[in-house]
């Protein structure tokens, strides 16, 4: 069976299918903040969304992470090295144009409840 989570015209939130959790690209709401709270934005995002399903941060499995500047991953990484704590899923970050000039970043996440 597959749940999609909060649908939209072009994309589910969220899909869970099997007990894994997929969710859609998660951008900050603010496109006023640097990386670190952009990053601090969508990482609190993604956790609200777990929750829904009642998961957490050790539920997931996998993170792509995609940069507008990769310049600025030592300074994403330093907000997210913190969020992650001690089980960490597998992780790939890129650069990439994103779809809002505003936007420094964009997060997409896979887990298992």
């Amino acid at each position: 069976m597959i749940e999609r989570i909060n649908p939209g015209k072009r994309a589910s939130q969220m899909v869970l299918v099997d007990g894994r959790i997929e969710t859609s690209g998660i951008v900050a709401l603010d496109l006023d903040g640097d990386i670190a709270a952009q990053t601090r934005c969508v990482l609190a995002q993604l956790e609200g969304w777990l929750a829904q399903v009642g998961a957490g941060k050790a539920n997931l499995t996998r993170m792509q992470i995609w940069l507008a500047d990769m310049a600025e991953f030592e300074a994403m990484n330093a907000v997210y090295d913190a969020w992650v704590g001690e089980l960490p899923p597998v992780r790939a970050c890129v650069g990439a144009p994103l779809a809002a000039p505003g936007y420094r970043i964009e997060i997409q996440a896979f887990g298992q409840i």
